[in-house]
């Protein structure tokens, strides 16, 4: 194909518009022409001419300041998550301009355009039997397109008859209401069965969520009746069961430590509405309740107290009107406390406060029920320890490092020889070859053996969240000579496959 050459005037203006393609084709003002010449072909193409370009080019800018471009993926998935969700009436009228009398030809035509702007393939029409009907794009973008269009007609009391939909067709019958509010049912009982739903779950997620499992983790075989029925069937001997704690945490109501116990019961009987409020001070609870039947505020009591010392913990409860409280003993509790600042500042052995401590339970009423609960005193002074030991020495990050170093230190101070090992940063090897707490008076005592188990589980629960596992291999109680243990951060990594650490 031949060279045409043809003269063209350039004034000082275009050179300074066109000076980027000149440098980059040093200076030839031909080849710069002819990109430019491409480049318009391209814009015809692609748009009709090169006034749609102009226009489509504008409408990018606003586009960009405006909106967002989403992933074709993205928005179905958006679409179908906000499936029975209304848009806002701010959010409609940010789309639409408001007018004093509404026109439905005029609605359409502007729903038409908000679709052609955003790229929609559906269009909108309107005839005199008061029908709108959307036609072409997805069903679910038919959707959205209804509810913006049903939300303006709201500002007009004109409410929603039925709402049909086809294949690739979706028709609005509309009528006249006597009210916004009536208008505004229309929407929520034809587009928006999720919306009040939803908002009142953003507004209290914590209580509908825990409400939510209760029912999943009873598979739907919760029953709701009004508090007066409630308190009726309380008052007559109607025993709560304690197994609504793990009915709404899913968690067995066992060995939990009391910084996290008392939480888990305040969410519990609030969003059971057992009880209108809980408060948690420190280790005190106080209930906040509205019944008036004696036997059904002593019921409620008893079934706190009885999840409480299923874990080991002894409460006294004090009545005070509509406020049931309950108090921690604290016979024992002060006792553990003491002994474990004392631990902490001990700079040699240890045995002696310790034996202090065991001469304490030994002469408390009940002895029996104390030694069958001495591993629960364990585990709490397990926890106390470290959560000391960590303000002492300002650890706020535990790992398996940190933990290794301050049990190994605990362990000299109980007069204890062991030894910890880490086979990787998640996986601890915990061997106690001589342990004197155990043998007191050169005898084996399986009630401190198994106070010395609760202390290493709830030092272990404290500083690993319950992330962790103990995984026994040997223990001396078991007639072993020694106690061997494996500490598993088990939402980590999982064990080695070395068959010298198989457990």
């Amino acid at each position: 194909m031949g060279m045409e050459r043809r003269n063209i005037t350039l004034e000082k203006k275009h050179l300074e518009i066109i000076s980027p393609l000149l440098e980059k084709h040093e200076g030839n003002i031909s080849a710069s022409i002819r990109e430019i010449i491409d480049f318009a072909d391209l814009m015809v193409k692609n748009h009709g001419s090169l006034e749609n370009a102009a226009s489509d080019s504008l409408s990018s800018e606003k586009i960009e300041n405006q909106r967002v471009l989403v992933d074709q993926m993205v928005w179905q998935w958006l679409l179908e998550t906000s499936q029975g969700i209304m848009p806002a009436r701010e959010v409609v009228a940010s789309l639409i301009g408001a007018v004093d009398e509404l026109d439905h030809v005029w609605l359409a035509g502007q729903i038409n355009d908000l679709c052609v702007r955003l790229g929609w393939k559906t269009k909108v029409s309107f005839n005199p039997s008061k029908t709108y009907a959307l036609s072409g794009g997805s069903e679910n973008q038919r959707v959205l397109i209804s509810k913006i269009i049903c939300m303006y007609l709201v500002n007009h009391c004109i409410g929603i008859e039925l709402i049909s939909n086809t294949y690739s067709l979706t028709t609005i019958d509309v009528a006249n209401r006597s009210s916004e509010d009536e208008a505004y049912e229309d929407c929520i009982n034809h587009l928006g069965f999720l919306d009040r739903s939803l908002k009142e779950v953003a507004q209290s997620p914590d209580f509908w969520n825990s409400l939510i499992a209760a029912h999943i983790n009873t598979d739907y075989h919760m029953v709701t009746i009004h508090r007066k029925d409630y308190e009726r069937m309380l008052s007559v001997g109607a025993e709560i069961d304690s197994d609504i704690f793990s009915v709404y945490t899913g968690l067995p109501c066992r060995d939990i430590n009391l910084q996290r116990l008392l939480p888990l019961i305040k969410s519990v009987f609030e969003t059971s509405r057992i009880v209108d409020k809980i408060e948690v001070d420190r280790d005190i609870l106080r209930i906040f309740h509205s019944y008036l039947t004696p036997e059904a505020i002593e019921n409620i009591t008893g079934t706190i107290l009885d999840i409480l010392e299923l874990n080991g913990y002894r409460y006294e409860a004090i009545h005070v009107s509509s406020i049931i409280i309950l108090q921690h003993k604290t016979e024992i509790e002060g006792r553990i406390t003491e002994l474990v600042n004392n631990l902490l500042r001990a700079k040699g052995g240890f045995n002696h406060e310790l034996l202090t401590f065991l001469m304490l339970l030994d002469g408390i009423k009940e002895k029996t029920e104390i030694n069958s609960t001495v591993e629960v005193l364990g585990v709490r002074m397990g926890e106390q320890i470290l959560m000391e030991y960590g303000k002492q020495f300002n650890i706020k990050d535990w790992n398996m490092e940190s933990f290794k170093e301050a049990f190994s230190n605990i362990d000299r101070k109980l007069g204890r020889e062991s030894m910890l090992e880490l086979i990787d940063p998640n996986v601890m090897h915990y061997v106690v070859s001589s342990c004197q707490i155990v043998h007191r008076q050169g005898k084996f005592n399986r009630h401190l053996c198994n106070l010395t188990h609760g202390l290493l589980k709830g030092a272990v629960d404290y500083v690993f969240n319950g992330d962790a596992a103990i995984k026994p291999k040997q223990t001396i109680g078991q007639g072993d000579s020694l106690c061997e243990f494996y500490i598993v951060l088990q939402k980590k990594l999982p064990m080695p496959a070395d068959g010298s650490h198989e457990l």
